[in-house]
């Protein structure tokens, strides 16, 4: 404040990080909408790089962004723990949750600010292979931060930005090859490209281009290596080709899912399917449901369901005998009907009936138990009683295919339900119970892991969706069910097919976090040696593509406002 004038803030400086709290609100929360973390990302860059985020003078201006974040992301949220009836003492922990997502999501956009601060001034990183690899620091810090967070967060990914994609479907085909990492990645580095090309093309001043070697239209022209040489590795032109061959993938595997890509007859295109029901019980097991249970399930057998499975905890037991008669009543039905009947209740375990299991067991044609499997994952702050299961999936054969089962919040763990990959699971039966407006979101996120594991997903949803998912992320049945009903859809006879994904696993996330390593190296050595580092891989790339030093073409305008007013904070 010199000679006592207090600074005002421009209307950008207000404004902007209010579009990003807007943007937060739609993005990975209860309602989504495609293009808003793109934005939120881009427009969160440009803000901080502009203000320069590494001042003291940046400091309020930083904290009214991360107040920003915190608030959108709370009000993105903020019914995730509401049932039907609106509760407002159940909001705070929507926007203390805001407080963890908004931090971790500057991280890497400091990160990214710090690099681009150092580095951007030089010649070097003006366009070109260094310049690429500038605008890969913040997507790769990105999926290196969440790929630790997803690992040891109680809530798995819940919340990722690549479930923003859900409706745009080359992007979810993406997740075969790289998983929710490679989406994220993306998602990053196209924010970062826009941001780049907002401040090149629109905020600084415009240069003039030298367009003496451009031949005029018409005229014969003629391969130039130096221009092809700028382009080739350039970050906008790179990018492009990158996102033509995503959506070039992830188009032809959705058509051809049927190996039917090229005008096929109908006939040919038609998979084989099994008919298979849900039986959906209430939010609370009650010992007075289960008669109308049993009578659903024979009912569906009779019609035709060769697979019935109930919804999760669909009742409850609360001593050995009652838990012998539930099972002789299940096995009766499945042998006399012929049917795999997957019974679901929650095993009470203490005299205060208090502790309990979660318990899912499928039986099969001969009343046999092919699996019996308890919640690996219970539901934190909801399911504080639920005594966490072996961190193992279960699977059993059948004429069928190989079946599979996990439970509701199971399927938030990619970790965890790669075991189906491997263990080359044809079709995964889940059964289900959600709240209030959370059920469609979980049911959206859930449909991922069909994509990056190859499988078919039977999912039967009390106060949620009831979904059929293959696993080119084709739709064979949806259906939203309340505390009571039913479900009942032709679920299609494919083979388990393998993926990238399943195959590598988290292959990408780790590329990212050892870049992010180096990365963070870079900023934190002193720069004269980083320098010398620059220097000597540019000299060894010049010597082995036999160029002479310096021929790697001129360099475009300076793409940050800190290059423009000169390298003082390198």
């Amino acid at each position: 404040m010199p000679n006592g004038i207090v600074s005002v803030p421009s209307v950008g400086t207000v404004v902007t990080p209010l579009f990003v709290l807007v943007c937060t609100v739609f993005g990975p929360g209860l309602l989504n909408v495609t293009p808003t973390p793109y934005l939120a990302i881009a427009l969160s860059l440009g803000y901080l790089d502009r203000l320069g985020p590494w001042s003291w003078a940046a400091l309020f201006p930083n904290l009214y962004l991360f107040a920003c974040l915190t608030v959108g992301t709370g009000l993105a949220y903020a019914g995730m723990l509401q049932s039907d009836v609106w509760d407002n003492s159940m909001l705070a922990t929507p926007f203390l949750v805001g407080v963890g997502v908004a931090l971790v999501n500057l991280i890497p956009l400091w990160i990214h600010l710090s690099w681009q601060r150092r580095f951007l001034p030089q010649e070097r990183f003006q366009n070109g292979a260094w310049a690429l690899l500038a605008t890969l620091v913040g997507p790769s810090v990105w999926v290196a931060l969440f790929t630790i967070i997803y690992a040891v967060s109680p809530i798995g990914s819940y919340g990722s930005i690549a479930y923003t994609q859900f409706q745009l479907e080359p992007m979810v085909q993406w997740a075969s090859v790289a998983g929710i990492a490679g989406i994220e990645f993306f998602m990053v580095w196209a924010s970062v490209i826009l941001y780049r090309a907002w401040i090149r093309h629109v905020r600084l001043e415009s240069t003039e281009v030298n367009t003496m070697n451009w031949s005029e239209i018409g005229a014969e022209t003629r391969f130039r290596p130096r221009i092809f040489r700028r382009l080739l590795l350039a970050p906008t032109p790179t990018f492009l080709l990158v996102t033509l061959f995503i959506f070039l993938f992830g188009s032809m595997r959705f058509w051809n899912a049927n190996g039917t890509f090229y005008m096929k007859p109908l006939h040919d295109t038609i998979i084989p399917t099994v008919q298979a029901s849900c039986v959906i019980g209430a939010s609370s097991p009650d010992p007075t449901d289960l008669p109308r249970y049993l009578n659903q399930t024979v009912d569906f057998a009779k019609k035709g369901s060769k697979i019935i499975i109930w919804s999760e905890t669909a009742v409850s037991v609360n001593n050995s005998q009652q838990l012998d008669s539930l099972w002789a009543t299940a096995k009766n039905i499945s042998t006399t009907y012929g049917i795999y009947l997957g019974i679901t209740y929650s095993q009470l375990l203490d005299e205060q009936l208090l502790k309990n299991k979660n318990m899912f067991t499928l039986f099969d044609p001969k009343g046999q138990v092919a699996f019996e499997y308890q919640k690996a994952h219970p539901v934190i702050m909801v399911e504080t009683d639920t005594i966490a299961g072996p961190n193992h999936l279960p699977v059993a054969d059948s004429e069928y295919g190989r079946l599979g089962g996990a439970i509701c919040f199971d399927m938030d763990f990619q970790n965890f339900i790669a075991q189906a990959g491997d263990q080359k699971v044809d079709i995964l039966l889940q059964p289900s119970w959600t709240w209030g407006s959370i059920g469609r979101l979980e049911a959206t996120i859930q449909s991922f892991r069909a994509v990056e594991q190859g499988l078919t997903i039977f999912r039967c949803g009390s106060w949620a969706p009831s979904t059929v998912w293959d696993p080119y992320h084709q739709l064979f049945g949806y259906k939203y069910n309340l505390g009571s009903g039913d479900f009942t859809a032709e679920v299609p006879l494919r083979k388990h097919v393998p993926t990238v994904y399943n195959a590598v696993g988290n292959l990408w996330a780790y590329i990212c976090c050892a870049a992010s390593i180096v990365f963070l190296i870079l900023v934190l050595v002193p720069k004269r040696h980083v320098d010398r580092w620059f220097e000597a891989a540019e000299g060894r790339i010049l010597r082995r593509s036999g160029l002479r030093e310096g021929s790697s073409g001129s360099s475009l305008p300076v793409t940050s406002g800190e290059a423009v007013r000169g390298v003082d904070n390198a």
